[in-house]
């Protein structure tokens, strides 16, 4: 297993050689995605909801019926279906490229930031991530079962962080066909603690288990060629923690990932460090 990068350590590949890209650089990119990025996007968005009032003003008119059934008819469904369906199109897309920058300015700065190592309580973390999403797995039905976690070390941040990703995508790619299940478990291996995210969803085909972690969304159901950064960002993380993450998943029957952190180092009084 390879060790993480440093922070700031970021490299591209140009003619076979690695080559650093500076800090100067990172910080422009992240402005263009803080700032520039999301300024055009609000300026769409204005321009969805001027097109929306001038539908509905279009609207009230018909309604009124003060235009001539000849002024009428060439527009037919334009102000009523088909440029609301747009509008519609276009705001929704607005929302996922909003997701994708915020997305792609979490990944950059865990290149940046220093971890905070310290003993974490998995079991009370991943209960508040739960009852936090407790309103959307019960809108859903979904059974949570909570099995006996071990504790880990790393920043308790970035491991909330990965657990919040993993269970939310869990419930997302569930199979409306029958009653969702997501099981969490844990156990302690050699210097490591597993933690596993099991569901009974969809599942992903072999050939996609590589591509979902470089920023590919879910294929069996995400449009071709959209993508987010949710397992580009836990990776990122576990990596940062020295770590590794797996997927055994098969089509139709659901998903397991298993992350592997640090195992907690503990001390009892009178006593040595014990794992």
């Amino acid at each position: 297993m390879e060790p993480p990068k440093q922070p700031g350590d970021f490299s591209f590949q140009r003619k076979g050689k690695s080559e650093a890209v500076s800090s100067t650089d990172v910080d422009l990119l992240v402005q263009m995605i803080s700032q520039d990025l999301p300024a055009s996007l609000t300026t769409i968005q204005d321009a969805c909801q001027t097109i929306t009032m001038a539908c509905s003003r279009l609207n009230a008119l018909f309604e009124e019926e003060v235009l001539a059934d000849y002024a009428r008819e060439p527009l037919g469904p334009l102000p009523t279906e088909d440029i609301p369906q747009a509008v519609q199109h276009i705001q929704g897309e607005v929302d996922h490229v909003r997701g994708i920058t915020w997305g792609l300015l979490q990944f950059i700065r865990l290149g940046q930031i220093s971890l905070r190592w310290e003993g974490l309580d998995v079991n009370q973390l991943v209960m508040g991530i739960v009852t936090s999403m407790e309103r959307k797995l019960k809108s859903r039905e979904v059974l949570v079962r909570i099995e006996d976690l071990p504790d880990c070390m790393g920043d308790e941040v970035l491991v909330t962080q990965v657990f919040s990703i993993l269970i939310d995508n869990a419930q997302k790619y569930l199979d409306p066909a029958r009653p969702g299940e997501i099981i969490i478990s844990g156990k302690t291996m050699h210097g490591w603690s597993v933690y596993s995210v099991g569901d009974n969803g969809i599942g992903i085909a072999e050939d996609h288990h590589a591509g979902i972690f470089e920023g590919l969304s879910h294929p069996a159901v995400e449009p071709e060629g959209r993508q987010g950064v949710g397992l580009a960002i836990v990776r990122r993380i576990i990596d940062r923690h020295q770590g590794n993450i797996e997927i055994d998943s098969i089509p139709g029957q659901g998903s397991t990932f298993r992350v592997y952190f640090p195992r907690a180092i503990i001390v009892e009084e009178g006593e040595g460090k014990k794992e």
